[in-house]
């Protein structure tokens, strides 16, 4: 967006590159919104001065907000842990910008005012408008004067970093060896030391699985139990209770009528012989194919037989053909043409579309109508029945729940006064399904978050079909576990740790003895184990079997025949053997080259961003050109501690 690399600026570039050698940054655009308004900066909410620009409270305070947007119940004293570090990087954008103005570069009015009409366009539909401008940045609580400081700074911070970029050069050299690094493929032959083959060679002696439990105890727990009643209500248990009369229902008919008219439609089924993404010199065949099925059809053969077994519309084809009815405008033009010119009954020619061949049956047609009452009668009913059974259900629930709580021993009889179903639940963890209910997260959540005696709100379960609520009638609270009660469990973890060291024993015993020069397959028949293999793979890439290639970066450097290991992976440990290395087919680079050098640089950015802003900062403390308030600083923490 911005004019970067002038002429004029050539001995800039120059001196960065002699300054700073390969140190470079990436582009950082900063707008800060949010907060409310404040005075001018004074003496005592002055954090900190860069040059001639300040660091305030206020710009804190609205970076403060803009972090924690949409978390408004972060503690102030949890927040104090950010602002020390928005102090600094204030400090940081800052000192970019002044370091920038010293070298020389400058960003025009122009500059800023084309950035700014870019960055508020979109607000004013596509225009800038100053008026919108003017009403955005009061709302975040900025003056047009701090913004426009602001910008300009961020465009000064971008220009640096851009111009120091360019002093970021990768040799071809570089980009040869990172592209051999890449594409270097490795092949492996391996012993894979899962624990699970060495479980049979734990001690299992009870004394041995005791002292483990007695040396692990933290790590076997009784979860916290609760005692619930709950109280289940189910629509299905109120319709039965619903009165519609036919009035109520012929009133919703005609309020409603418009949903009942239905266009002309056909009910068709069909079968199709593609075309589409099939070679063209294919088509006469697939041609000659739908015509022996309609001549098929001619003689007697079976539609929905033919549709099944030969149709290539997955969507109908194990339907027989089937598409239900349809309207006009829902398929494609010949199609629906051939469709609504059939009578019921009838079936079609072959029809060509941009699909293919099709051949259409016409089960009914209906013209255009508005059904009549006695035809919607039905599901008018249902849903009056349905939506009055929710409102009986709603209030049954609020009742009991009033009862309950007032009279909690007797949540079973108050149940059964409002026709509602009653369970008792014990020792219920977070991870037991509730009685009737099942999985409701919303429920469990909150049967969890009372105290003894609590009673939760109505929760609806079912799209209102199913509420429910409870009451906590007693708290187990957490504890260590005795032996007695996971000794099972104890016993599966003790042998898992234990195969565990010894498959590692064994896997690092094999790789010494791999390393003297003993082969794979002999190891591998020691200890009843086998061979595998891993085809080549990069270092980017997976070895089958075993992993990321991130994990096997020592059999990149080594040569073939050499053992490498133990690797610890997921499923065990491995000593592996390079039996194949592939050099990278040079022949492509050329293609890939200047994908490898972004990648080299962004690299070396990402390494060399924070330094180069540090190194700035720095330079300017030992200038005093940056000068802290410590006093300030302590205040505006203390606001946030208190």
């Amino acid at each position: 967006m911005f004019d970067l690399f002038r002429s004029r600026e050539k001995s800039v570039r120059i001196l960065l590159g002699v300054l700073l050698g390969l140190v470079s940054i990436s582009m950082l655009l900063y707008l800060i919104p949010g907060g409310p308004g404040g005075g001018g900066p004074t003496g005592n909410n002055v954090l900190a001065t860069v040059g001639d620009q300040q660091i305030t409270t206020t710009d804190v305070d609205r970076m403060v907000q803009n972090i924690t947007r949409g978390q408004a119940n972060i503690p102030r004293n949890v927040l104090a842990m950010y602002v020390p570090s928005i102090v600094n990087q204030l400090i940081e954008e800052k000192a970019m910008a002044y370091k920038a103005r010293q070298l020389g570069l400058h960003i025009s009015d122009q500059e800023l005012a084309d950035a700014i009409a870019a960055e508020f366009a979109g607000a004013t539909g596509g225009n800038f408008d100053m008026r919108t401008y003017q009403m955005i940045l009061a709302q975040q609580g900025m003056t047009v004067g701090e913004f426009e400081t602001q910008q300009r700074d961020a465009m000064l911070e971008s220009r640096l970093q851009n111009l120091e970029a360019q002093a970021l050069v990768v040799s071809d050299q570089e980009a040869r060896a990172e592209y051999q690094r890449k594409n270097l493929k490795v092949g492996l032959k391996y012993i894979d030391f899962e624990p699970k083959d060495f479980a049979s060679k734990v001690n299992k002696d009870p004394a041995a699985i005791k002292a483990y439990f007695d040396s692990h105890r933290s790590q076997f727990q009784i979860p916290e139990k609760r005692d619930v009643d709950l109280i289940v209500g189910n629509t299905a248990d109120f319709v039965q209770n619903v009165k519609v009369s036919d009035a109520e229902l012929r009133q919703e008919y005609q309020e409603n009528i418009d949903n009942y008219r239905t266009p002309d439609r056909v009910k068709v089924r069909h079968i199709l012989i593609k075309t589409q993404g099939k070679p063209k010199e294919d088509v006469p065949k697939l041609k000659a194919k739908a015509e022996d099925l309609l001549n098929q059809l001619h003689h007697g053969a079976d539609f929905a037989e033919l549709a099944k077994k030969n149709s290539e519309d997955p969507g109908s084809a194990e339907k027989g053909g089937e598409l239900g009815w349809i309207v006009k405008g829902q398929t494609v033009p010949a199609f629906e043409k051939a469709a609504f010119s059939l009578k019921p009954g009838e079936t079609s020619g072959l029809i060509e579309t941009e699909y293919g061949y099709h051949i259409i049956q016409v089960e009914d047609k209906q013209a255009a109508h508005t059904q009549s009452f006695d035809e919607v009668r039905p599901l008018l009913l249902a849903d009056a029945q349905k939506q009055g059974a929710a409102d009986l259900l709603k209030k049954a629930m609020d009742a009991a729940r009033a009862e309950i709580i007032k009279n909690p021993s007797q949540a079973e009889a108050i149940a059964k006064k409002y026709n509602l179903h009653f369970f008792r639940a014990s020792n219920l963890t977070r991870n037991d399904s509730l009685p009737d209910v099942n999985n409701a997260p919303e429920l469990t959540n909150a049967l969890f978050s009372l105290t003894k005696g609590a009673t939760t709100d109505v929760v609806d379960l079912q799209n209102g079909s199913k509420e429910a609520f409870g009451v906590v009638t007693n708290i187990n609270p957490p504890r260590n576990a005795e032996f007695a009660e996971v000794e099972n469990d104890v016993k599966q973890k003790y042998v898992d740790a234990e195969s565990a060291q010894l498959a590692q024993k064994a896997a690092a015993a094999a790789a010494a003895e791999a390393k003297q020069g003993k082969s794979l397959e002999a190891i591998a028949k020691e200890y009843g184990l086998a061979v595998k293999t891993a085809a080549p793979f990069t270092i980017d890439g997976a070895a089958e079997g075993i992993g990321s290639g991130s994990l096997l970066a020592p059999a990149f450097k080594a040569n073939v025949g050499a053992v490498i290991g133990p690797v610890s992976a997921q499923t065990g440990q491995f000593v592996c053997e390079v039996s194949q290395k592939i050099p990278a087919d040079m022949s492509q680079f050329a293609q890939n080259k200047d994908a490898i050098v972004q990648e080299i640089t962004q690299q070396r950015l990402s390494i060399e961003q924070p330094l180069f802003r540090q190194s700035v900062v720095d330079e300017l403390k030992r200038r005093r050109k940056i000068k802290m308030n410590d006093a300030a600083l302590s205040r505006l923490l203390s606001s946030y501690q208190s």
